[in-house]
């Protein structure tokens, strides 16, 4: 009897650590990490495409620093850190490269290509540079703006270059992610529309 009460005793006892393990394995002091989604600009759709849809080989890059998928910060004395937990949906250029291609298709006057070596005749070529794609803090570690900033090149062949700069802020009163993304949305926007408007 007593070897009976000793046995329930230990299958009690390893119970408990087994499950305090298990417990553990589930439990991080990490942040939980929040994907943020953005939209393309679409305002500029055209009800009817035109006879004629140029062909448009898209490149996005960016300066130092933002070919990263973390939503950023820059603060006055120049240091660039991610806010924690939160992630954009890929990384800045392939993020900008699908956005800013799927507007350039809604506007009914392009047709992204696939960039390749060579292009064919009356092929159109737009490279964009992002050069600001951060929220901006202020010295106290608040939120006050959000900017985006695009440099960049527009040719068709034979034509004569154009050259691109656009940029856009976005004033940010509240600390909340959610109102922060809505912000480089709202900049996004913005610049996307401006740079369509140069094309």
């Amino acid at each position: 009897m007593n070897s009976s009460k000793n046995y329930t005793a230990f299958f009690i006892l390893a119970s408990v650590c087994v499950l305090s393990a298990c417990s553990g394995l589930t439990k991080s002091d990490n942040p939980v990490v929040t994907t943020w989604w953005l939209k393309p600009y679409t305002g500029m759709t055209q009800a009817a495409k035109p006879n004629s849809v140029l062909p448009l080989k898209l490149v996005v890059t960016t300066v130092p620093g933002l070919d990263s998928d973390q939503v950023l910060t820059l603060s006055g004395a120049a240091e660039l850190k991610p806010y924690a937990g939160a992630r954009w949906a890929d990384h800045v250029p392939e993020l900008l490269t699908s956005l800013i291609g799927r507007s350039l298709d809604a506007s009914g006057r392009f047709e992204v290509v696939p960039a390749r070596a060579g292009g064919g005749s009356g092929e159109c070529d737009l490279r964009l540079e992002v050069r600001e794609f951060f929220a901006d803090r202020s010295a106290g570690g608040n939120t006050t703006a959000v900017r985006v900033a695009f440099n960049g090149r527009y040719q068709c062949e034979p034509g004569t270059p154009v050259y691109i700069q656009s940029s856009a802020s976005v004033a940010v009163a509240d600390e909340r992610m959610s109102v922060i993304v809505a912000a480089f949305q709202q900049a996004l926007d913005r610049v996307t529309r401006d740079v369509l408007d140069k094309l």
